[in-house]
């Protein structure tokens, strides 16, 4: 999210709450000015909370700062600044963000008093003159001067100078807690608490002296019970035409509310609204003080979880449904930790993290993954559906020194998705190696779509021999990342795909690519192109191998493409529809990764295909000649010959291999013995 989209999603929110007196657009773009100024405070060395003070002083011009905006106001810039770009990666984000919020809603509630106070201080004062100096108009100003006295929302009084009570109002007695219309004491200074007592009869006294000015602050008064009331304490004096002091006039604002507001504000910066746990900006907080050294433990761990298949709690159940189990796992997981020095947060979603600073008693990291599960699996009932859960769980003990919290929890999500791929309920210990390993493939993915773009990727393409005649048969496309710290071949450049929503783009890159090089190729052998299963199964994907062959000039059978086998298994049947189109306009098509599982068979008997491709994983195996797995192998040749489809063998990189599968029956091999990968001038052809 951007700083505009925020400032729409902050005027909509608080469009909701109250009448704004302004046009939408006008409205936006100052909270937009006002949300530039918050972000440049958060990341301001050292913090200057002066332009935060002008942003609430802002708001208050605007209308906007009224207690429901003011809650509107944190929640959603609590939720999404840390999304923004240039604040999510502030150090000690959290503390920021509460310091920020504190001087906004200090700020604007000392607007909001400012302007009560000026507004209902000059009022009171003008008519308090009007009665001593408009005696001709006596009576109306008396009964004007009820009227605003007795409706005011603040607490007022006016006194001698003595503090003798002279008047107090409605509101005065409600703040305190008594009877209306009955003020409790003769005196002003006996609802003074004790604590602040002396020091508020010296300021009186204080305002007695020339060119004295009125004083404000933050002080507690005595309510009927004996409690305290936090109250904005106001007051000034009155003085008679020749500048003798005569009465004080003392207005109190209950700001109990208000205080309890912002400590409701500075919880909910730093804590999950479903689940009362911290949130992940309160986490990293704590991590930061961990490695920091600033525990006193010798030895901590870190906890990520991550729910298993909470999805189908939330798509089958409802939403509610899966709330309940989120705030019963938040629950379960306080009780197991509820005995050691521990934090537990809910990150986002299903994801939840515990850190724990060791003690003598603390369990191992085992046991801890352990007894987690064992408390969640015990269902709750919501309604008649009795729903439960089991988490899968990166542990990370003892984190490296120099770890930052980024990168630890970097660390766990990565092992968390490797765990994942295993199963459900698993649990296990970030491994740094296995972890260097996965970063690496994710930057590379991370980056291959700009390297595309920038052209870094390309395409060469290596001969498909017959092993009959010794002549190139047809010539494969492969990819090829130029990557500055060494080339990229086909095969791990698929790997890195895998990783990326580009599947798609890329290969329809490809094929097209390679069918507009096959133009220039010498005799124009035919093109092979191998599908990624997502491609093999796109709905779009014969409309592209026609749209292809049509802009390159090609007819359909000088293109064979190969389906990967698992993508023929998929419930959606996609790819074998595709399959049955690309044969009915002409273009061949080639099981590939073929014998690896039992459908392999079955779908070469019930689909028109020209040739299966083996698999890797069967050609590396076939070198143990007396094997039971060699054996089948040799049997399986002659069977798919004789269904009418090719044999292809890839992978084929010494005489002896080539001589192994001339002898079982392959039709055509690709390989280092026969040719490697390169550009089309380099090909053995014509």
């Amino acid at each position: 999210m951007d700083r505009s989209e925020l400032a729409r999603e902050w005027a909509g929110a608080l469009a909701q709450v109250i009448y704004v007196a302004h046009a939408r657009d006008h409205v936006e773009g100052e909270l937009a000015t006002a949300l530039d100024a918050l972000v440049d405070a958060a990341r301001a060395e050292p913090y200057d909370e002066r332009p935060v003070l002008d942003v609430a002083n802002h708001l208050v011009a605007l209308g906007l700062a009224g207690s429901e905006c003011l809650d509107v106001t944190i929640n959603v810039l609590g939720e999404q600044m840390p999304k923004l770009s240039g604040v999510s990666d502030l150090f000690g984000l959290p503390g920021r963000l509460v310091v920020v919020f504190g001087s906004l809603a200090k700020g604007i509630a000392e607007g909001m008093r400012h302007k009560l106070f000026s507004e209902q201080e000059g009022l009171t004062l003008a008519l308090i003159r009007a009665r001593e100096n408009a005696e001709n108009a006596l009576r109306d100003s008396e009964a004007r001067f009820e009227e605003v006295f007795s409706t005011a929302s603040v607490g007022m009084a006016i006194t001698d100078l003595d503090l003798g009570v002279i008047r107090t109002n409605r509101a005065l007695t409600d703040i305190l807690e008594h009877r209306r219309g009955k003020f409790p004491a003769g005196r002003l200074d006996e609802i003074f608490h004790p604590d602040d007592a002396d020091y508020l009869k010296l300021r009186y006294q204080v305002l007695l002296e020339e060119n004295s000015l009125p004083f404000r602050e933050r002080r507690r008064l005595v309510k009927s019970d004996g409690e305290d009331a936090l109250v904005f304490l106001s007051a000034s004096v009155l003085r008679s035409p020749s500048g003798a002091p005569t009465y004080y006039v003392t207005t109190v604002e209950d700001v109990s509310d208000r205080h309890f507001l912002e400590n409701r504000l500075q919880f909910q910066a730093t804590h999950d609204a479903l689940t009362g746990l911290a949130n992940r900006q309160r986490f990293v907080g704590k991590l930061e003080e961990a490695l920091s050294g600033q525990h006193t433990a010798d030895e901590f761990t870190v906890l990520h979880l991550d729910l298993d298949g909470f999805h189908a709690v939330n798509d089958g159940l409802g939403r509610d449904v899966g709330d309940r189990l989120l705030q019963t796992v938040a629950m379960r997981l306080a009780d197991v930790f509820a005995e050691e020095n521990a934090t537990v947060a809910r990150f986002d979603g299903d994801e939840f993290g515990v850190l724990v600073e060791h003690k003598a008693t603390t369990p191992t990291c085992a046991a801890m993954a352990t007894r987690i599960n064992e408390e969640l699996a015990e269902p709750i009932f919501v309604g008649e559906h009795g729903v439960a859960a089991t988490a899968t769980i990166a542990v990370l003990h003892q984190p490296s020194p120099g770890t930052t919290p980024q990168e630890l929890l970097r660390a766990t999500d990565i092992t968390l998705r490797r765990l994942k791929q295993t199963g459900r309920r698993q649990w296990g210990l970030v491994d740094e190696q296995q972890n260097k390993a996965d970063r690496e493939r994710f930057n590379l993915a991370g980056s291959m779509p700009g390297a595309w773009e920038n052209g870094e990727i390309s395409l060469e393409y290596q001969p498909v021999v017959a092993v009959a005649s010794g002549k190139v048969a047809a010539v494969r496309a492969l990819l090829r990342w130029d990557h500055a710290e060494g080339a990229l071949d086909h095969e791990r450049c698929l790997q890195v795909l895998a990783e990326t929503g580009f599947s798609l783009p890329i290969g329809r890159w490809m094929l097209g690519r390679a069918c507009a090089d096959l133009k220039d190729m010498p005799g124009r052998p035919v093109l092979y192109v191998e599908l990624t299963r997502e491609f093999a199964g796109d709905p779009d994907l014969v409309s592209t191998v026609q749209a292809v062959l049509a802009d390159a000039g090609l007819a359909p059978d000088q293109l064979q493409v190969g389906i990967p086998v698992q993508a023929l298994c998929m419930l959606d049947g996609l790819a074998e529809d595709n399959l049955h189109v690309l044969v009915d306009i002409g273009v061949s098509v080639v099981l590939y990764e073929f014998g690896t599982t039992t459908g392999d068979l079955a779908c070469l008997e019930d689909l028109p295909v020209r040739a299966v491709k083996m698999a890797s994983r069967v050609v590396s195996r076939v070198a143990d000649e007396g094997s039971l797995f060699t054996r089948a192998v040799r049997d399986l040749v002659p069977l798919v010959r004789g269904s009418g489809a090719a044999v292809i063998v890839g992978d084929v990189d010494g005489a002896d291999q080539f001589e192994w599968w001339r002898a079982v029956g392959a039709d055509q091999v690709l390989g280092a013995h026969v040719g490697q990968p390169g550009l089309p001038v380099d090909l053995p052809l014509g």
